[in-house]
């Protein structure tokens, strides 16, 4: 009679470069690199491209104190910069939401939000061209 191999004698087929036993490899210093370098955003990037529907180009506010009432949100945008949100206000464009602090941004993220889901938004002009009061009904 021949003898038998049992599937757990036969040699197992080992992918190159893996060891046999499945074990974490160390990374080639190329991999460390990608591995370990931060993608930055800039703080600063604005959209560039208008919601479907939209006017490509925006009003300016004829000055620093007026009001923008009754004003629809018609697109959000953000990117992985911390404070770095948009709202496209129907009529005004791109306005990016106030930078103080964190909890400032997400109150007026979720506001824009709101706003663009389910009403109209009245928010003050500022000075340098930020949102940092929205109200919503």
């Amino acid at each position: 009679m021949a003898a038998s191999t049992s599937p757990s004698a036969a040699p197992a087929a080992v992918a190159p470069g893996a060891s046999p036993d499945n074990a974490p490899q160390p990374l080639t210093p190329d991999q460390l690199t990608a591995a370990t370098t931060a993608v930055t955003a800039e703080p600063s990037v604005a959209p560039v491209l208008s919601p479907p529907g939209a006017p490509q180009t925006s009003a300016p506010a004829a000055t620093a104190t007026a009001w923008q009432s009754n004003k629809k949100v018609l697109a959000l945008w953000t990117n992985n910069s911390d404070r770095n949100g948009y709202a496209y206000v129907d009529g005004v464009g791109w306005k990016r939401l106030a930078t103080n602090s964190d909890s400032v941004h997400e109150a007026l993220l979720a506001l824009s939000s709101s706003g663009r889901l389910a009403g109209s938004i009245t928010y003050p002009e500022a000075a340098d061209g930020l949102i940092h009061e929205i109200y919503l009904w």
